[in-house]
């Protein structure tokens, strides 16, 4: 077992799903689509510019901290807030409590994750939900292409997917440095579309659930899924050129803070304000009441 397959054993998530959820079923028989809704992609559009942080023109004291490399950092206190307190809302005697609104048993959530290698062949790692048994499994498909949805439905059961996945280019610079090393990457051979159990009891259908159910969504889904990564490729570049295009200038950092009630930084002049603001606060609300 390579090292990145021993990551990915490390990372490997749980899967949970309830047990009258479990039996596979045929993606003839369901609805031509397990995704809700669209999946197109927004565009790309260029983020405002963001306004930097300016020095305070009042400030009580500042501090101006240079580093070893001669960057500049300035600290400042400023004039004491005269905010009010921040108030932690209680529930009242009246607020009724929260009911799901959730049919028992209708929701599923299936973690897995992945080592990818050139987005075509993936190893994949699970657990029994019951037993929590570890299980693996080569499929011939990338495993990233399900982990954009989050969502999706089967058999009228809301099934939640949470994947993580990581690439790997069997042709970069580094692996064929590890490969010269003693370290090579053993990708292993399969089909494409098809999947192999390698651990796990390949007849408990509760075990390989996660997985069949993953697989049906790509099988279901797949022009969508792959036109789903394409589009999400292609924006991603669009930001990236525009960011390249648009470096962020540097600028000194400013960090201020305004002391608050019980600081040990206030005046009683300011605690003389703020109880000030307070009442001007309290009549405020009072004359607005009905």
């Amino acid at each position: 077992m390579s090292r990145i397959h021993l990551l990915f054993v490390v990372l490997s998530i749980t899967a949970t799903l309830h047990a009258e959820d479990l039996t596979p079923t045929n993606p003839a028989a369901d609805a031509s689509t397990y995704i809700q809704g669209s999946l197109e992609v927004a565009p790309f559009v260029p983020p405002p510019p963001v306004e930097p942080k300016r020095p305070l023109t009042d400030a009580v004291v500042t501090t101006v901290l240079v580093d070893k490399d001669q960057k500049t950092t300035i600290l400042q206190r400023g004039q004491a807030s005269m905010a009010p307190d921040w108030i932690v809302p209680q529930p009242t005697p009246d607020t009724p409590p929260i009911k799901s609104t959730f049919p028992r048993h209708q929701i599923v959530t299936i973690q897995m994750g992945g080592a990818v290698y050139d987005h075509r062949v993936s190893v994949v790692h699970w657990q029994h939900p019951m037993t929590k048994e570890p299980y693996e499994a080569v499929i011939g498909f990338d495993l990233g292409l399900i982990a954009p949805i989050n969502s999706f439905i089967r058999d009228g059961v809301t099934h939640h997917t949470i994947i993580l996945t990581s690439n790997t280019d069997t042709h970069s610079p580094s692996v064929k440095r590890a490969a010269a090393h003693g370290h090579p990457i053993e990708v292993p051979e399969i089909e494409p579309d098809a999947y192999r159990i390698t651990q796990g009891d390949q007849d408990d259908s509760v075990g390989l659930a996660p997985l069949l159910a993953l697989h049906e969504l790509y099988l279901t889904e797949k022009p969508r899924l792959e036109k789903l990564r394409d589009d999400l490729a292609a924006r991603n570049a669009e930001a990236k050129a525009w960011a390249d295009a648009h470096p962020t200038p540097p600028e000194t950092p400013v960090f201020w803070f305004k002391p608050h009630r019980n600081s040990r930084y206030l005046t009683e002049q300011d605690k003389a304000n703020q109880r000030q603001a307070a009442e001007e606060r309290a009549q405020q609300e009072e004359a607005e009441q009905p």
